[in-house]
């Protein structure tokens, strides 16, 4: 096991970048095989998606053996972008419940945590449980929150949460992360609106939430307003070629470069913590690509 030494956790927390505009990029499972190290340049982290909790509070990474761990932490070090490990995300979240209300189950899963995190040379832990459904798991979720990030400061190790606008964290829980990021987007209709994203800060802000900690999430992806299905913005770039103020072709309703570029300017002006994407994999190619799009709305932005 290859734990951090004091000059790497103070490369981890000069890079980690608290109280600057964080830009995040999921990168899932699938796309390990397939990604573009020039495609995800200026960004400042990298999620990789996801490991799960075990019933027992061990760590199932399962789906992250064609991870390619050490390609990433030469692209780290070159770069200087955090690397950040989601646990949990849709229909991966099944043993939260147990694990964080069980004492003895949550201090297993906080060992495993750690233990991974030091040995692959992470930055943070991103946790998403989805998503917990009484008040007894939101509670059980704070304490999980508040016993990894106890466990984490000795190593610099940033931790957040991902959650939607709808749920509740609890104080404790909000305490314990350095970052809240919001699924801005599959909301009915045309999913994720300006007016929509603006809406989900606002009730984060209102639940206490400060606006340094909130991550503003960005869809690469469009959904059909009536089907729900999905679609990469790269395919729907590639086949319908829309202008950037355009939203929608059909039935798809997508953000296009002028609306990434109106929510990522508000960001910055009303002070959030940064914006997070879901998922590099989904974005188009030269002048086209939202990250391109993203990037260029900070530059110049008054932080």
């Amino acid at each position: 096991m290859t734990f951090i030494c004091c000059d790497q956790r103070a490369y981890a927390q000069q890079t980690a970048g608290v109280g600057s505009f964080r830009v995040a990029g999921y990168l899932p499972d699938y796309r390990f095989s397939s990604l573009n190290f020039d495609a995800i340049k200026g960004l400042t982290d990298l999620i990789i998606f996801s490991a799960e909790p075990g019933p027992d509070g061990s760590l199932n990474t399962s789906r992250l053996k064609a991870c390619p761990w050490e390609s990433l932490l030469r692209f780290k070090t070159e770069h200087r972008i955090r690397l950040i490990l989601t646990i949990g995300g849709w229909e991966r979240s099944e043993h939260f419940a147990k694990v964080a209300k069980s004492p003895k189950d949550r201090k297993a899963f906080v060992d495993a945590v750690v233990a991974f995190a030091l040995a692959r040379r992470l930055d943070g832990i991103d946790i998403d449980w989805e998503h917990p459904k009484d008040v007894s798991e939101e509670q059980a979720y704070a304490a999980l929150l508040t016993d990894l990030k106890d466990a984490f400061k000795p190593h610099g190790l940033l931790l957040t949460v991902t959650i939607a606008a709808w749920q509740h964290l609890p104080a404790g829980g909000v305490a314990a992360v350095d970052g809240v990021q919001v699924m801005a987007y599959d909301h009915d209709k045309e999913h994720s609106t300006f007016d929509g994203a603006i809406k989900d800060v606002r009730t984060l802000l209102d639940a206490g939430i400060p606006a340094k900690k909130i991550i503003l999430g960005l869809p690469f992806y469009g959904r059909d307003i009536k089907t729900r299905d999905a679609e990469t913005y790269g395919a729907i770039a590639a086949r319908h070629h829309p202008e950037p103020t355009v939203d929608q072709v059909g039935n798809v309703y997508f953000n296009g470069i002028s609306t990434i570029t109106r929510k990522v300017k508000h960001a910055v002006q009303t002070r959030l913590g940064g914006v997070m994407i879901w998922e590099i994999g989904q974005d188009a190619t030269g002048e086209n690509s939202l990250l391109k799009a993203v990037l260029k709305s900070i530059s110049g932005q008054s932080n």
